[in-house]
């Protein structure tokens, strides 16, 4: 199976017998993306690698305690070790470096002082060879383990504002993903969510759903929601109408500003138009602080899309107004910052993708905070979504999934080989995503089991034995 390679930040462990010289290493190996960790002698070598499980050893020919060739000895007595590709550095062409290196499998020799740009060919090459995503991965599919799973997000529902459904939740969910929301309590039936908006305060994130959107059995109880009120929704003076919500409006058609203007006028949201990119870049940075949201038909990478992003990265995050692209590509992907409006798009999702947009972090957080004085628990839910077990390896895994998942995401994972893995263990965190280079709508999501401190060799250990565990494939 094609496997999206810009998943994995491999681990390099370093063995050197200068200080100085790792660190001429380390600067080279970060600058291309590697994770390095430098070990200064044999000792200290042998209790690294097995902490870390590393993509590649480099190591000198001579350190101050032993050698490269007894190195790889100790590496090659080791099970779960084995297969981590060494490359050794002979730094002089003598034979007291070279002979501790004769008779090994070697991943790679490098010779002589290192010049960066050879050195780096050297290390791609070998990594490339042996670690194109782990020494260690294990292919569901080659092993005979069952990819169907179920991944799922932590969440509550908290309540109902005007038409939109506010949770509280571990992730951002992708706009175009359609979520089975599942309550924890069986005294609620699900429902699919779709066209979430994501805002994000501190460390919690707000997922909002239209309600008009929202079908299935769960429906009647999420029309039974409590109602709450956020920021301007305080209540208005008789015979007065609520503030209406500013949207800076960048269309290059006079005709189509005009037309949305007069329509989203009766939905509470007054259009402020600008004819270009430069002119609602003015208007952004005169007035972003009475500002709720931003549309802009397109963002090049010309003069003007580089001075907008310069002016929108420079307000104060606090008060800076939601951003809403429209897009015509298959490959762009809403974020916590810009959030991407496929076009052609209709009315209705306009309305309710501004609408939410137009709702400050800040304020919804006050109303839907864990900490907030209104104390809300919520309905406590998970949202569902079915996923494919690519592969595992020493750190976690890969799953094939039809839209992307936050890097930081908390997931839980239910799939019986795993979870058997983990001693019950269904927690994981997402680390990298990336789609397919021919295939825009699929996406591979990295997922890491192990935590800070964990030895990894002693987790693989684990998920080994259960490997050995599964019937041998037919050939």
């Amino acid at each position: 199976m094609e496997i999206a390679l810009a998943l994995t930040q491999h681990t390099i462990v370093l063995c050197v017998d200068k200080r100085e010289r790792g660190l001429v290493l380390q600067t080279i190996l970060h600058k291309a993306g590697y994770r390095v960790v430098i070990a200064m002698s044999l000792y200290d070598a042998l209790k690294m690698i097995p902490q870390e499980m590393p993509h590649l050893i480099i190591c000198e020919a001579l350190l101050n305690d032993g050698t490269a060739g007894a190195l790889y000895d100790k590496i090659q007595q080791h099970e779960s070790l084995k297969k981590t590709p060494f490359l050794a550095h002979a730094l002089r062409k003598s034979r007291e470096e070279l002979a501790p290196l004769a008779g090994r499998k070697f991943a790679g020799f490098f010779l002589g002082a290192v010049e960066p740009k050879a050195f780096l060919v050297k290390v791609t090459e070998v990594l490339a060879a042996h670690a194109r995503v782990s020494p260690y991965f294990v292919g569901a599919l080659d092993a005979g383990i069952a990819q169907d799973m179920t991944i799922s997000i932590e969440a509550a529902i908290v309540g109902r504002n005007g038409e939109r459904l506010i949770s509280r939740s571990s992730a951002e969910v992708d706009p175009a993903a359609s979520m089975l929301c599942v309550p924890a309590s069986a005294e609620y039936k699900p429902a699919v969510l779709r066209l979430a908006t994501n805002l994000r305060s501190g460390d919690e994130v707000f997922n909002l759903f239209p309600i008009s959107r929202i079908v299935g059995a769960g429906r009647k109880w999420v029309l039974g929601l409590p109602e709450i009120k956020i920021g301007n929704d305080a209540p208005v003076k008789s015979g007065e109408s609520a503030p209406a919500r500013r949207v800076v409006f960048f269309d290059p058609s006079e005709a189509r500003i005009e037309g949305f203007r007069e329509i989203l006028k009766g939905y509470g949201l007054d259009l402020i138009p600008a004819k270009s990119l430069a002119a609602a870049t003015a208007i952004v940075k005169r007035d972003f602080e009475s500002i709720h949201c931003v549309y802009l038909h397109e963002l090049t990478n010309d003069g003007s899309g580089i001075e907008w992003k310069n002016v929108f990265a420079k307000l104060p995050p606090a008060k800076r107004p939601a951003l809403i692209v429209g897009t015509t590509s298959a490959n762009a992907r809403s974020t916590s910052d810009v959030r991407y409006l496929k076009r052609p798009f209709g009315m209705g999702i306009l309305v309710d993708v501004l609408q939410a947009n137009c709702e400050r972090p800040n304020e919804v957080a006050a109303v839907a905070s864990k900490t907030a004085a209104s104390n809300i628990t919520g309905v406590a839910v998970n949202y569902q979504a079915s996923a494919s077990l690519v592969g595992i390896d020493e750190a976690g895994g890969i799953i094939q999934m039809k839209f992307p998942l936050l890097k930081g995401s908390k997931l839980n994972i239910t799939h019986p080989f795993l979870q058997a893995a983990w001693d019950g263990k269904v927690q994981v965190q997402v680390t990298g995503l990336a789609a397919l280079p021919d295939r825009p709508d699929v996406w591979h999501v990295r997922f890491d089991a192990t935590v800070a401190g964990m030895s990894k060799v002693k987790y693989w250990e684990k998920v080994s034995k259960q490997l050995a565990q599964l019937p041998a494939k037919a050939s």
